[in-house]
């Protein structure tokens, strides 16, 4: 972070919160924004796009857009925020400090026995070590197309499934459609 941004991030932030006690219900303008000018990393062999732009709220700051520009950023933030409203989610107060929330892991819990021996026999990792919740995708461990095709042949090859349809990747799904493909219950 900056000098200027070391400066001005809590002076925006106390500006907003004091004027959110004017009003009950909060809209997109009323929260304070940041950008950052991001150093743009050649991930041209991974399954991930990197932008030189971020907007994000501060003090929420998962709620963030990236973009090819400034505008483009500001543009994806918004939407973000947006679409999180129309879900029906309660909005923190604008430059109140918002919590980072996981994601549910029941049905991951579900999976144990399955979990523990695909992260051993296909991700080669401990499942134990780490976090694994409902949401957490192959995406999430493997980096390149190759590694992917490398985890479906394995999987293929251990479990007799295929899970190149599964929405997401989604490793909850996975385990479900291994247990499936066994005949465990």
């Amino acid at each position: 972070m900056n000098q200027f941004t070391q400066i001005t991030r809590p002076i925006k932030r106390t500006y907003k919160f004091l004027l959110s006690f004017l009003k009950s219900k909060w809209e997109f303008q009323d929260y304070p924004i940041e950008f950052r000018q991001q150093q743009v990393l050649d991930l041209s062999e991974s399954n991930y796009t990197m932008y030189p732009w971020e907007a994000r709220i501060i003090n929420w700051y998962w709620m963030s857009g990236d973009g090819q520009s400034k505008e483009e950023a500001y543009s994806n933030l918004k939407e973000k925020f947006d679409k999180h409203k129309l879900e029906g989610n309660k909005l923190p107060r604008p430059g109140h400090k918002v919590q980072l929330t996981f994601a549910s892991v029941d049905r991951m819990d579900q999976y144990e026995i399955e979990a523990v021996h695909f992260f051993e026999e296909v991700l080669e990792m401990d499942y134990y070590e780490m976090f694994v919740s409902d949401k957490s995708s192959m995406y999430d461990f493997c980096w390149t197309d190759e590694i992917l095709n490398e985890k479906y042949d394995k999987i293929s090859e251990i479990y007799g499934v295929e899970i190149k349809d599964i929405e997401g990747l989604l490793i909850v799904d996975i385990l479900q459609r291994i247990r499936e493909g066994k005949g465990n219950t």
